[in-house]
């Protein structure tokens, strides 16, 4: 009895965090150097794709540094997607590609820290 209890639970766990946010690299003591909230209308029976684009600005404060962490939430709690296709993690821009579910708007909160 017990162990079917704790086998279903461990199932409603996975349920509940399956999930399509984005998180690599770190934020901890990191200074966020990037917040924009990606909200795009949804397309009749399609798949909306769109693309956000981010190179740190070339200024003397910025001299050597690179991005640490990106964080991109998905708020429409869907199987929207988000993945990084150029750059990211040890570079100094990202190219995010976020596509939503069909049918579906995206609305993605993106948070870069260097």
């Amino acid at each position: 009895m017990k162990l079917s209890v704790s086998i279903l639970l461990v199932l409603a766990a996975v349920v509940i965090v399956e999930c399509s946010h984005t998180f690599m690299g770190t934020s901890v003591q990191r200074p966020l150097v990037y917040h924009h909230n990606a909200q795009y209308s949804s397309k009749v029976f399609r798949k909306r794709i769109e693309n956000l684009y981010y190179a740190m600005p070339a200024v003397p404060s910025n001299f050597g540094r690179v991005i640490q962490g990106i964080l991109a939430f998905d708020l429409t709690f869907s199987g929207a997607s988000a993945n990084v296709t150029q750059g990211g993690i040890g570079y100094n821009f990202v190219n995010l590609r976020m596509k939503s579910d069909r049918g579906a708007k995206t609305n993605f909160d993106v948070y870069i820290y260097a």
